[in-house]
Protein backbone atom coordinates (compact mmCIF):
# COMPACT_ATOMS: atom_id res chain seq x y z
CA UNK A 1 0.00 0.00 0.00
CA UNK A 2 0.71 3.48 -0.67
CA UNK A 3 1.02 6.16 2.15
CA UNK A 4 1.17 9.67 1.63
CA UNK A 5 2.83 12.49 4.26
CA UNK A 6 0.89 15.67 5.79
CA UNK A 7 2.36 18.16 7.22
CA UNK A 8 0.24 19.76 9.87
CA UNK A 9 1.20 22.02 13.05
CA UNK A 10 2.78 21.17 15.94
CA UNK A 11 0.31 20.18 18.65
CA UNK A 12 -2.65 19.92 15.97
CA UNK A 13 -2.04 16.26 14.90
CA UNK A 14 -4.57 14.28 17.02
CA UNK A 15 -7.25 17.40 16.55
CA UNK A 16 -7.03 17.23 12.90
CA UNK A 17 -7.48 13.42 12.81
CA UNK A 18 -10.25 13.55 15.03
CA UNK A 19 -12.08 16.21 12.88
CA UNK A 20 -11.00 14.65 8.82
CA UNK A 21 -11.08 10.77 9.90
CA UNK A 22 -14.91 10.63 10.46
CA UNK A 23 -15.03 12.15 6.63
CA UNK A 24 -12.77 9.38 5.56
CA UNK A 25 -14.87 6.94 6.89
CA UNK A 26 -17.65 7.64 5.14
CA UNK A 27 -16.33 7.28 1.99
CA UNK A 28 -16.86 3.76 0.31
CA UNK A 29 -14.35 0.96 1.58
CA UNK A 30 -12.26 0.68 -1.76
CA UNK A 31 -11.32 4.26 -1.06
CA UNK A 32 -11.76 4.49 2.62
CA UNK A 33 -8.22 6.62 3.53
CA UNK A 34 -6.87 6.24 6.56
CA UNK A 35 -4.76 8.57 8.97
CA UNK A 36 -2.33 8.12 11.06
CA UNK A 37 -0.23 9.78 13.67
CA UNK A 38 2.56 7.89 15.45
CA UNK A 39 2.50 8.18 19.00
CA UNK A 40 5.21 7.32 21.75
CA UNK A 41 3.76 6.59 25.55
CA UNK A 42 6.04 8.48 27.84
CA UNK A 43 6.11 8.38 31.34
CA UNK A 44 7.02 11.48 33.77
CA UNK A 45 9.13 10.98 37.24
CA UNK A 46 5.50 11.85 38.97
CA UNK A 47 4.46 8.68 37.32
CA UNK A 48 2.26 10.30 34.92
CA UNK A 49 1.53 8.64 31.73
CA UNK A 50 0.99 10.60 28.20
CA UNK A 51 1.19 10.13 24.33
CA UNK A 52 3.61 12.28 22.38
CA UNK A 53 3.73 12.02 18.61
CA UNK A 54 7.09 10.13 18.09
CA UNK A 55 7.48 12.04 14.48
CA UNK A 56 5.86 15.50 14.97
CA UNK A 57 3.47 17.25 12.67
CA UNK A 58 3.23 14.64 10.17
CA UNK A 59 0.77 12.40 9.48
CA UNK A 60 0.56 9.55 7.17
CA UNK A 61 -2.33 8.69 5.34
CA UNK A 62 -2.66 4.90 3.54
CA UNK A 63 -4.61 6.50 0.37
CA UNK A 64 -4.76 10.02 -1.03
CA UNK A 65 -8.84 11.03 -0.43
CA UNK A 66 -7.69 13.98 1.82
CA UNK A 67 -6.62 15.72 -1.44
CA UNK A 68 -10.63 14.56 -2.87
CA UNK A 69 -12.21 16.45 0.10
CA UNK A 70 -10.13 20.21 -0.25
CA UNK A 71 -9.54 20.60 3.52
CA UNK A 72 -6.17 22.20 2.66
CA UNK A 73 -8.12 25.54 4.68
CA UNK A 74 -8.27 22.79 7.86
CA UNK A 75 -7.15 24.28 10.95
CA UNK A 76 -3.48 23.00 11.60
CA UNK A 77 -2.83 22.05 7.45
CA UNK A 78 0.39 23.22 6.14
CA UNK A 79 1.29 21.01 3.07
CA UNK A 80 1.98 17.81 1.63
CA UNK A 81 5.17 16.62 1.36
CA UNK A 82 7.31 16.67 -0.84
CA UNK A 83 5.70 20.11 -0.80
CA UNK A 84 2.10 20.28 -2.47
CA UNK A 85 3.69 17.57 -4.79
CA UNK A 86 1.67 14.97 -3.99
CA UNK A 87 3.30 11.55 -4.40
CA UNK A 88 3.22 8.19 -2.05
CA UNK A 89 6.40 8.23 -0.07
CA UNK A 90 9.43 5.99 -0.97
CA UNK A 91 9.43 2.38 -0.49
CA UNK A 92 11.95 3.11 2.55
CA UNK A 93 9.72 5.12 4.18
CA UNK A 94 6.35 3.25 3.64
CA UNK A 95 8.81 0.09 5.32
CA UNK A 96 9.67 2.52 8.66
CA UNK A 97 5.99 3.86 8.70
CA UNK A 98 4.51 0.30 8.30
CA UNK A 99 7.19 -1.08 10.62
CA UNK A 100 5.77 1.10 13.62
CA UNK A 101 2.20 0.66 12.31
CA UNK A 102 2.03 -3.01 12.51
CA UNK A 103 2.68 -2.42 16.50
CA UNK A 104 -0.30 0.01 16.65
CA UNK A 105 -0.47 3.34 16.42
CA UNK A 106 1.21 4.29 19.72
CA UNK A 107 4.27 2.48 20.48
CA UNK A 108 4.24 1.37 24.63
CA UNK A 109 6.58 2.27 27.32
CA UNK A 110 9.18 -1.01 27.40
CA UNK A 111 9.82 -1.12 31.10
CA UNK A 112 13.14 -3.23 30.99
CA UNK A 113 16.54 -3.21 33.57
CA UNK A 114 20.00 -3.72 32.85
CA UNK A 115 23.68 -3.82 34.32
CA UNK A 116 26.75 -2.88 32.83
CA UNK A 117 28.33 -5.63 30.71
CA UNK A 118 24.79 -7.12 30.46
CA UNK A 119 24.51 -8.97 26.95
CA UNK A 120 21.27 -7.80 25.24
CA UNK A 121 19.43 -9.17 22.18
CA UNK A 122 16.16 -6.96 20.79
CA UNK A 123 13.31 -10.70 20.55
CA UNK A 124 10.28 -8.44 18.92
CA UNK A 125 9.81 -4.92 17.27
CA UNK A 126 11.65 -2.90 15.04
CA UNK A 127 14.50 -3.89 15.68
CA UNK A 128 14.30 -7.59 16.21
CA UNK A 129 17.63 -9.08 15.92
CA UNK A 130 20.20 -6.83 17.24
CA UNK A 131 22.71 -7.48 19.68
CA UNK A 132 24.70 -5.75 21.66
CA UNK A 133 26.24 -4.88 25.42
CA UNK A 134 25.51 -2.31 27.88
CA UNK A 135 28.59 -0.02 28.59
CA UNK A 136 26.93 2.38 30.92
CA UNK A 137 23.68 2.46 32.78
CA UNK A 138 22.14 5.43 34.54
CA UNK A 139 20.35 4.54 37.34
CA UNK A 140 18.42 8.22 37.50
CA UNK A 141 16.34 7.91 35.15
Amino acid sequence: SNYYCIWVRTGFENKFIEKLQPLFDAVPNEQNGKLHCIGKQMRLRSGKEFIAPLIPSYIFEKQIIFQEFGHKEEEGFIDFLPNDNIKPLSAKDTELVTSFLRYGSVIPILNVQFDVNDRIQIIDGLFKGMEGFISDVNRSK
